[in-house]
């Protein structure tokens, strides 16, 4: 009986505490990409960054962040967006809703470490475009699909994209996707593998890690 109330308000604990998340990205397998010879290349800005959210599953505890585009540029022919390449430096994740110093760069490390994206053996990301579908009359948004790059790890997402192309250059702009970690590998404390006093004990870090994207390139 006692083990039986214990699930039950377990249960109402979850339906409860549970934390919304944005859309996840479609995730497949790896891609060929075809290169486009005749469309022209656009560097992207420098500065820019990638913003980031994890979150705990059952519990409202969430932290924010960004991650630094090391470099990148934009394949653009016939006034469309047909390719690029977009790399993240993962050495530069920053925590910005800790303002303890001390706890900020715990975090940090430890989102560095082997733990999650094993940054000292893999120290960038890297996203490469594959396709870009035209909005339809259902969305005001493109489709996009390329090879994600994470933790020596290559797998294809694909997630709607807001993407102009004009004669200053491209602005990129993905409204808020998660992506399932486990996917590339950064499985710290996995749910489906954790015993129930692991996840009791640690809240159950969520598999999903929310990016939201703006990046743009000027010619």
């Amino acid at each position: 009986m006692k083990k039986l109330a214990l699930m039950a308000a377990l249960g109402l604990f979850v339906a409860s505490c549970n934390s919304e998340k944005a859309a996840e990205a479609t995730t497949g397998e790896a891609q060929e990409v075809t290169a486009n010879g005749a469309a022209e290349t656009v560097a992207l800005d420098s500065g820019s960054t990638v913003a980031w959210r994890g979150f705990k599953t059952y519990v409202q505890s969430e932290h924010l962040g960004t991650v630094n585009v090391q470099e990148g540029a934009f394949e653009v022919a016939d006034g469309k967006l047909v390719g690029g390449t977009i790399t993240i430096d993962m050495n530069s994740i920053t925590c910005t809703d800790l303002e303890d110093e001390g706890k900020r760069g715990y975090l940090e490390g430890h989102l560095k470490s082997q733990d999650f994206f094993f940054v000292d053996s893999f120290p960038t990301a890297v996203f490469e475009i594959v396709e870009v579908l035209d909005p339809s009359e259902a969305t005001k948004y493109s489709t996009v699909t390329g090879n994600l790059t994470l933790r020596g790890t290559t797998n294809s997402i694909t997630f709607p994209a807001d993407v102009v192309v004009g004669e200053e250059g491209v602005k990129f702009m993905a409204p808020t996707f998660s992506i399932d970690r486990t996917l590339w590998g950064a499985k710290f404390h996995d749910r489906d593998d954790a015993t129930i006093a692991e996840s009791l004990k640690d809240d159950l870090i969520d598999h999903s890690i929310e990016l939201t994207i703006k990046v743009k390139a000027i010619k």
